[in-house]
């Protein structure tokens, strides 16, 4: 333990301190403590106005540089599908069987030729004959 506590004269110290102070003591005037709460009432309300300012202030200043300028009208996300709507799948899958596209493969996938138009009474010529211009 602490040498002080057993200490006569310092015991004695303390309690002279003690008498004194609650001689002293005395309740501060209703006009003070009235002063020292609107003091720091004016204190909170200028803290609180200063803050919102502040809030208002940024979320102004966000949304200006966050807004965009006048730009064209907004592209969709994807391109609109072609498909049917029911169908879950993005489109035709190849045939693991057919050969791979290779230098050649573009002369095998050609479109079919367009039938020749003749007019009544003539026959229209053979497939993959000429015929002679006029």
């Amino acid at each position: 333990m602490n040498d002080h506590s057993t200490d006569p004269a310092l015991r004695a110290l303390f309690r002279a301190a003690a008498e004194h102070g609650r001689h002293h003591a005395a309740p501060l005037p209703v006009a003070d403590v009235v002063a020292r709460g609107r003091r720091s009432h004016r204190r909170r309300v200028a803290l609180a106005a200063a803050g919102v300012t502040t809030v208002m202030a940024l979320g102004a200043l966000t949304a200006v540089v966050l807004v965009p300028g006048r730009t064209g009208p907004a592209l969709p996300a994807t391109s609109p599908s072609t498909g049917s709507a029911t169908s879950s799948a993005p489109g035709p899958t190849p045939d693991p069987t057919t050969s791979r596209p290779g230098p050649g493969a573009q002369e095998t996938q050609s479109a079919p030729p367009n039938p020749p138009t003749s007019t009544p009474g003539t026959t229209a010529p053979a497939a993959g004959s000429t015929a002679p211009r006029r």
